[in-house]
């Protein structure tokens, strides 16, 4: 079973543009099929994967997106792989029928 929300402490922490807020963790929670969505769209239109996970990040953390552009690529790789899990998600391999 997939857990439904996942901490992720930064190895490098972010801050906002004005420097007031930083951020040394972050939440994600399961995405909900509107935010689905919108990943599907960005991904239709770029060659790269990476702005549409961006996006999704940021949803689901509520950690403005401009802020997650200065993720450290290890950092972003752990909230990749988390939210993967739901996009792929297979209930007959889960053990549930």
């Amino acid at each position: 079973m997939l857990e439904k929300t996942q901490m992720i402490t930064l190895g490098t922490p972010i801050e906002s543009n004005d420097g007031k807020i930083r951020y040394d963790e972050l939440t994600l929670k399961e995405p909900v099929l509107m935010q689905v969505e919108q990943f599907n769209e960005v991904q239709s239109r770029s060659q790269s994967s990476l702005p549409a996970m961006r996006l999704l990040i940021s949803l689901v953390s509520t950690v403005p997106e401009s802020e997650i552009k200065k993720m450290a690529i290890t950092d972003f790789n752990l909230c990749r792989d988390y939210l993967t899990n739901f996009l792929t998600f297979n209930r007959s391999s889960s053990g549930s029928s």
